[in-house]
């Protein structure tokens, strides 16, 4: 789940993400290099075909997540985030509302004979993101910018290491990740991944 959650969050910021410079423009850079339009289109293709990427769409539009959703943006270590954000000038709201958009409109076929799986659709996306240029980057950003060093040292702290252990915990959380283990999805190689990247044990 937590890969697909950062694909809807990549898709998000394509659209909502202010143009200007200092952080905006940092992150900027990492987008740029994520091929959006195509990972859009596979994901329509998916969408079409695949039963199985159809279940995780009519999942992400319903009231289970959306329970979720609300209980992460009432999280007090979410709101200083968000206000952190915000203050460097990107509008976390929108990028939310551009991921919830997507999401929300998304039609999904009632039937599928499709032969393709989740793991097709994630191994599809893996294959086209160049994630050598983007570590590259990040490693470039976290030596010579300031602004950068900031929120990365705000995303690794000891707060968002807390939100992140409080919301992996969640029933919900723990039943949908059992729910993609069974569809061939890596979710704890994903999760070793993301606790190295931000320095967590």
């Amino acid at each position: 789940m937590k890969f697909l959650i950062v694909v809807l969050a990549v898709l998000g910021v394509g659209y909502a993400l202010p143009a200007s410079r200092s952080l905006q423009e940092d992150l900027q850079q990492i987008v740029d290099l994520i091929p959006l339009e195509d990972i859009r289109e596979i994901a329509r293709r998916y969408n079409e075909n695949d039963a199985e990427f159809q279940q995780v769409v009519a999942y992400l539009q319903g009231e289970e997540w959306a329970a979720l959703v609300g209980a992460v943006r009432d999280n007090e270590t979410w709101q200083r985030f968000k206000v952190f954000m915000e203050a460097n000038g990107i509008d976390i709201e929108g990028i939310l509302d551009a991921i919830r958009d997507l999401i929300a409109n998304a039609r999904v076929a009632k039937k599928s004979n499709g032969q393709r799986s989740i793991r097709d659709f994630v191994d599809e996306v893996r294959a086209i993101i160049p994630l050598d240029e983007i570590l590259v980057t990040l490693n470039n950003l976290l030596t010579n910018s300031a602004d950068f060093q900031e929120f990365f040292a705000v995303i690794s702290g000891d707060d968002s290491r807390a939100l992140v252990d409080e919301v992996s915990a969640l029933p919900e959380v723990q039943r949908v990740a059992n729910v993609l283990r069974d569809m061939g999805i890596n979710v704890d190689g994903a999760l070793e991944f993301i606790y190295g990247l931000l320095g967590w044990a």
